[in-house]
C-alpha cells in the first residue's frame, strides 16, 4: 500500500483485504473514515476502474476527497459525495429515459414541499373543504403529516399506481398523486424523487444499471448505519449480484436519523443476508480519555474497549440551581481552561476552538449565548451544511427571480416573488413585464441584473461583482447583511466554476439546492451545537448542557417510548463520544418555562445512578 498513513494490524488488514464484501463494524472513534479512505486509495492501485465512496453529508464527502487529494487524477477515477448527489449525477445524464426534455428543477426547502401540498389540497374539493375549517396549528399539522407520508412512499419505492394498496385512506393516495401532478407541472421534482427517479431509470432500463455496474470496480458506503431503505434497495439493484466487491463501515449505536427512515438494519442484517460479507469488528480507540469511553460504556454497555488508552481524561456532571447558573458555569469553566492554557491530556494549547457546548435543542443556547455576548468571547454554531439560505430582501428576491428565469413552469416561486415585490399576481408575467411594474429601484436593479445573466453562467461572477460594488442602500444592517450575501454567493460559484468543466445556471441552481458546493463555515471561537449537527465532529473539550428529564431525553420521545427513547439514548452515547479528552454535563434543577413560572426539573433517566463525580456548587469547581 503506497499510502504513509500510520494504521494498526487490525485498521490494515481491512485496508488490503482481497476483494469480495466487507463489513466493518466499528465503535466510536476507532477511525471509521481513516479506514474507508485508505480502502479506496489500495483499491485504486489494484485496478484501472473507477471507485464509488457514498456518504450521508457533503462534509464528509469533501473530508475524504481531501485525504485522497494526492491520488494522481482522483476526481476522474473515482464518484465521491452523497447518494442524492450520485443518483443526480445519473438523473442529469439519463432523466430523457423517463419522458423528461431536460432535468427537473429541484424543489429541495421543506417550505416549498408544504406549500405544494396546500396548493395541491386545494385542487382536491371534497379536501379543500375540510381543510379550510381547520385552524391554524391543525392545518400545520395536517400538511407535515401529509408531507411524511409522501416522503415515506417514495422511500420506500412504492410506485404511484401502487400506493393505494399500502394504506386504506383513499384521500391521501388522491393527495399524493396530485402533489405529483402539481411537481410535474412546474417542471419539478423533490428531494426524495432523486433516488426514486434514479432507482426507476435502473428497474426500467437494466442496460444502464449494468453500464454503471461495469464502471465501477468496488463501492464503499461511510456511516451505513444512516442508510434507508430507498438507499439500500437502489445500492442492492446497482449491483445486482454481480459487483460483490462492496465494504460498509458503520457503528449501530451512531444511528441518530431514525426519523428519516433510516436503520441500521440495512448494514447489520440486511447486507449479511445479501451479500455475506466478512465480518470485522474495529474496537480500538484512537479519540477518546478512558474517562469519557467509560461513560460512554455506562450508556450502552461493553461498546466501548477501554484497554491501552493513554489518556485518563475527565468526566464530571454539574447541578446547576437554574438554566442562568448552568450557563454561568459553563462560562466560567472555559475561562479557566484558556486560562491554563495547556494540559498534558490536551494536545497543544487550550483554545476555544478545541471546546464544544452541546445540547438537545438549539432553544438552550439562548441563555449561554447572552453572557457569551456579554463577555465578548467569539463563538459560532455548527451548522450543517445545505442549501444556501439568503438574510436580505433583495438577494431572496434575487433567489426567486433566477428560479422563475430558469424554469417558466415555476408558478410556486413566480408567486412568492410577486408577493415579495408587493405586485398582483399574475400567472402569466415573465421577468421583463416585472420590470416595467417595479418602482422599486433597488428591486428593479437586482431582476434587471437575473435576467441579463447567460444562461451558460459566463457573466455571472462578473455581474454580482459590478452589482456588489454598487449597492446603494441607505440603512446599514441591510447593506451588511446584502454584501454579505453576495459575498457567500459568490464562493459558491467559485467552488462550482473550479470543479465544473460544462457550466450552466441550471446546473449550478441544482448543485446549491443540494448544498454540494456550501463552502463550510470557517471555525471561530467556541462551538455551540445541537447533537444532531455534531455527528462526525470531536473537541478536545466538550459541555453538554439540558441534562434534565424531559429535555434529553425529548419530552416527546418520553410520552411515545419504544424506538424513539432508544434513539435519544444513542443520541446521548453520540455527544458523550464527541469529547476526546475531557467530558462535563450539567442540568439546572428548575427551569423556566416559555409562559412563564418555573418548574422543578430531575436528571435524565438516562443518567440515575451514573458513578461519576459530582461538582459541588459551593466549591466552584
Amino acid at each position: 500500500m503506497s499510502s504513509a498513513i500510520e494504521l494498526s494490524s487490525k485498521q490494515k488488514s481491512i485496508v488490503d483485504a482481497d476483494a469480495g464484501a466487507i463489513y466493518v463494524k466499528a465503535s466510536a472513534g476507532s477511525g471509521k473514515t481513516r479506514v474507508l479512505t485508505e480502502r479506496v486509495r489500495y483499491l485504486l492501485s489494484q485496478t484501472d476502474k473507477k471507485i464509488l465512496a457514498l456518504t450521508f453529508t457533503n462534509k464528509a464527502g469533501e473530508e475524504i476527497k481531501e485525504r485522497l487529494e494526492d491520488v494522481e487524477n482522483i476526481s476522474a477515477r473515482t464518484f465521491i459525495g452523497t447518494f442524492h448527489s450520485f443518483c443526480q449525477s445519473i438523473l442529469e445524464m439519463r432523466i430523457h429515459l423517463l419522458g423528461y426534455d431536460e432535468m427537473p428543477h429541484i424543489f429541495e426547502n421543506e417550505s416549498d414541499r408544504l406549500e405544494l401540498i396546500e396548493k395541491s389540497i386545494h385542487q382536491i374539493p371534497s379536501y379543500s373543504a375540510t381543510y379550510n375549517k381547520k385552524n391554524t396549528k391543525e392545518k400545520r399539522s395536517f400538511s407535515y403529516r401529509a408531507l411524511n407520508f409522501i416522503a415515506g412512499v417514495k422511500r420506500q419505492l412504492i410506485s404511484e399506481s401502487d400506493i393505494e394498496n399500502h394504506t386504506e385512506d383513499k384521500n391521501i393516495v388522491l393527495l399524493y398523486r396530485t402533489y405529483q401532478d402539481t411537481l410535474r407541472a412546474q417542471n419539478a421534482i423533490d428531494y426524495d424523487d432523486l433516488l426514486l427517479l434514479a432507482y426507476n431509470i435502473f428497474i426500467e432500463f437494466p442496460k444502464v444499471a449494468a453500464l454503471y455496474r461495469r464502471s465501477f470496480y468496488a463501492i464503499c458506503i461511510d456511516e451505513a448505519q444512516d442508510m434507508n431503505n430507498a438507499q439500500y434497495q437502489f445500492l442492492k439493484y446497482l449491483t445486482n449480484g454481480e459487483l460483490t466487491n462492496v465494504m460498509m463501515v458503520g457503528d449501530p449505536n451512531q444511528a441518530i436519523y431514525h426519523f428519516n427512515g433510516s436503520s441500521s438494519d440495512y448494514m447489520n442484517k440486511e447486507f449479511v443476508k445479501d451479500f455475506s460479507p466478512k465480518t470485522i469488528e474495529l474496537t480500538e480507540n484512537f479519540r477518546s480519555s478512558r474517562a469519557v469511553l467509560q461513560a460512554a460504556n455506562k450508556l450502552i454497555p461493553e461498546m466501548e474497549n477501554i484497554e491501552g488508552l493513554v489518556k485518563e481524561g475527565v468526566f464530571k456532571r454539574y447541578k446547576a440551581e437554574n438554566e442562568e447558573k448552568e450557563a454561568e458555569w459553563v462560562v466560567s469553566k472555559i475561562q479557566k481552561f484558556i486560562c491554563l492554557k495547556n494540559h498534558s491530556d490536551i494536545e497543544g494549547d487550550i483554545t476555544l476552538e478545541k471546546i464544544a457546548v452541546l445540547a438537545r435543542n438549539k432553544y438552550l443556547f439562548k441563555t449561554i449565548e447572552k453572557i457569551l455576548k456579554q463577555l465578548n468571547i467569539p463563538y459560532c454554531y455548527k451548522m450543517t451544511p445545505g442549501a444556501l439560505q439568503f438574510e436580505s430582501k433583495i438577494m431572496q428576491i434575487f433567489d426567486l427571480a433566477l428560479k422563475v428565469k430558469l424554469n417558466q413552469d415555476d408558478d410556486l416561486h413566480l408567486q412568492r416573488l410577486l408577493k415579495l415585490l408587493s405586485l398582483s399576481t399574475d400567472n402569466k408575467i415573465d421577468l421583463p413585464t416585472i420590470i416595467e411594474r417595479l418602482k422599486n429601484e433597488s428591486h428593479k436593479k437586482i431582476i434587471v441584473l437575473v435576467n441579463s445573466l447567460n444562461e451558460s453562467g459566463d457573466n455571472f461572477f462578473k455581474q454580482m461583482s459590478d452589482f456588489k460594488e454598487q449597492i446603494m442602500e441607505t440603512d446599514d444592517e441591510e447593506k451588511r447583511m446584502l454584501w454579505a450575501d453576495i459575498e457567500e454567493l459568490l464562493k459558491h460559484w467559485q467552488i462550482y466554476a473550479k470543479n465544473t468543466d460544462n457550466k450552466s445556471l441550471h446546473q449550478f441552481k441544482n448543485a446549491m439546492a443540494l448544498g454540494k458546493i456550501h463552502p463550510l463555515s470557517e471555525h471561530n471561537g467556541l462551538t455551540l451545537s445541537t447533537v444532531h449537527t455534531m455527528k462526525g465532529q470531536e473537541f478536545e473539550i466538550v459541555f453538554i448542557i439540558g441534562l434534565d428529564d424531559e429535555t434529553f431525553p425529548d419530552y416527546r420521545a418520553v410520552k411515545s417510548g419504544g424506538v424513539d427513547l432508544i434513539q435519544e439514548k444513542n443520541n446521548l452515547y453520540v455527544a458523550f463520544t464527541r469529547s476526546k479528552r475531557w467530558l462535563y454535563i450539567s442540568y439546572p434543577r428548575e427551569r423556566t418555562m416559555p409562559w412563564g413560572g418555573t418548574k422543578t426539573r430531575e436528571i435524565s433517566r438516562f443518567l440515575t445512578g451514573f458513578d461519576c463525580k459530582i461538582i459541588k456548587e459551593n466549591k466552584g469547581e
